[in-house]
């Protein structure tokens, strides 16, 4: 009797691990297309995975994760996220800053558990790039990552960035440019859901610029889609802005519920786009009063 007991526990047991194990994420596929990159270059890997979730682009709901050991020991934490251009649909993206040789794990998190996949390697190869902008140490002037000064010529770009006007501006000597996304949180995609054709444009926007050696400033608000009273005309467009669904415009950035929005889009920007060494800075808001 005592035999059949303690038979029954371990069965029902390893029944409650198994349905524990099966529950949980899993990566299926890991594609790392390069096995060397540049230095200050774009390494990318693209993910297939096995989760629950109901919002791609909610942290709290589906979270991708990668740790990248550097030579030196240095471990930089780096979000992925949701893409519906890639055919696999998960994205990591990286600028390493060392030459040599690189590990990294990617860890998957949804609400049935956690797991985290197996260590992998890349190199990285001397390159012509000189890094992202940074300021100098002496707090008075802008130089790239190497060291390398930086003199920004340049201006605000209207319209469409296309690729014969940045040949022209950059025969011209110039070096950076000032463009504004449109939001890519609309009426049609909801809050805290991402309009992935606008996200595409602001990806070849940076491709365009990072095969030229330019520089951009990114408006993440354009004052348009915050105004409702202070510009007249096409310059009110609170109206369009999906976040009137939870604060006045007064309170888009004081609203503790438009701030949880805000906080999880900024991580989707800095996930997709914080690799770029073309992306010297990003600003909040324009003409502002």
């Amino acid at each position: 009797m005592l035999y059949l007991k303690s038979l029954f526990v371990s069965v029902i047991a390893f029944f409650l691990i198994t349905i524990h194990a099966i529950s949980q994420p899993s990566i299926v596929t890991i594609w790392q297309f390069q096995d060397s990159v540049g230095l200050y270059d774009k390494f990318e890997v693209r993910l297939r995975i096995d989760a629950k979730f109901a919002n791609p682009f909610d942290p709290d709901d589906i979270a991708i994760n990668a740790n990248f050991t550097s030579p030196k020991g240095i471990v930089w934490n780096i979000p992925g996220f949701y893409s519906s251009s890639g055919w696999a649909g998960w994205m990591v993206r990286f600028s390493p800053n060392e030459l040599g040789e690189w590990k990294y794990t990617v860890s998957i998190k949804d609400k049935t558990g956690q797991i985290e996949g197996e260590e992998k390697q890349f190199s990285v190869i001397q390159s012509p790039y000189h890094g992202p902008i940074k300021i100098a140490s002496n707090k008075r002037y802008l130089e790239y990552q190497d060291g390398t000064p930086f003199y920004g010529v340049g201006l605000w770009y209207n319209g469409k960035i296309q690729d014969e006007p940045l040949d022209e501006l950059k025969d011209l000597g110039v070096n950076f440019i000032s463009n504004y996304m449109t939001p890519i949180e609309s009426w049609a995609s909801g809050l805290g859901r991402y309009d992935q054709l606008l996200c595409e444009q602001i990806d070849d926007i940076l491709s365009k610029l990072e095969a030229r050696d330019m520089q951009l400033s990114l408006n993440l608000w354009f004052h348009s889609f915050l105004s409702e009273t202070v510009w007249g005309g096409g310059n009110i467009r609170w109206y369009a802005n999906p976040y009137a669904l939870v604060t006045e415009p007064k309170g888009f950035f004081s609203s503790e519920e438009a701030w949880k929005y805000q906080e999880k889009l900024y991580r989707y920007m800095i996930a997709r786009w914080g690799y770029s060494r073309s992306l010297a800075i990003w600003f909040i808001v324009d003409e502002v009063n």
